[in-house]
């Protein structure tokens, strides 16, 4: 187990919508951090590393965290580079015509996880330096959604959270 000691949580505040996506008076403030990681073992899986994500969504009585893997971090690329590649494909070409799905570029957080990759060893590395530096990065990709991010939906989604200042119900999550 240890700490992210580089590891620092930032906030954003985005319009408050309803249901339907139209604004309504408020703001939501989302703030977002990995606290620590621990190498947990399963007769499954075996040994691997667990990050755990501090997420608050609004005050602080609505802060949850949730240990995560890697394969949900990568999972979570996925939608971030999804709509990247679909992107680039209809600035390529000016003819192809695409539907607008309201997909959201996010630059940063692809050049991040990018980062992440390039840093990646061979296979499931369980050294207190590399998950040092593996929590640092995933927590850098995680700021970039954020920052880049136009609402929180994707981030919420990520750590199970239905919505803001509700009822937060989540799966598999400790309250931190």
């Amino acid at each position: 187990r240890g700490d992210n000691v580089f590891g620092t949580t930032v906030s954003k505040s985005f319009p408050r919508t309803d249901l339907a996506g139209e604004p309504i008076d408020g703001m939501d403030t989302v703030s977002i951090s990995i606290a620590s990681y621990r190498v947990v073992e399963s007769k499954k899986h075996g040994k691997y590393a667990q990050y755990l994500v501090i997420f608050c969504d609004g005050n602080f009585r609505n802060t949850v965290g949730v240990w995560k893997r890697y394969s949900d971090f990568s999972q979570l690329s996925r939608k971030v580079t999804q709509g990247h590649h679909e992107s680039c494909a209809a600035a390529i070409n000016p003819l192809n015509v695409t539907e607008d799905r309201d997909v959201e570029i996010l630059p940063n957080a692809i050049t991040s996880w990018r980062l992440l990759k390039k840093r990646q060893r061979w296979y499931r590395c369980l050294d207190a330096g590399y998950l040092s530096l593996k929590v640092f990065l995933l927590e850098r990709f995680l700021h970039d959604i954020l920052f880049e991010s136009s609402n929180p939906q994707i981030l919420r989604d990520f750590v199970g959270v239905n919505s803001s200042e509700g009822s937060l119900n989540r799966m598999g999550s400790v309250k931190a």
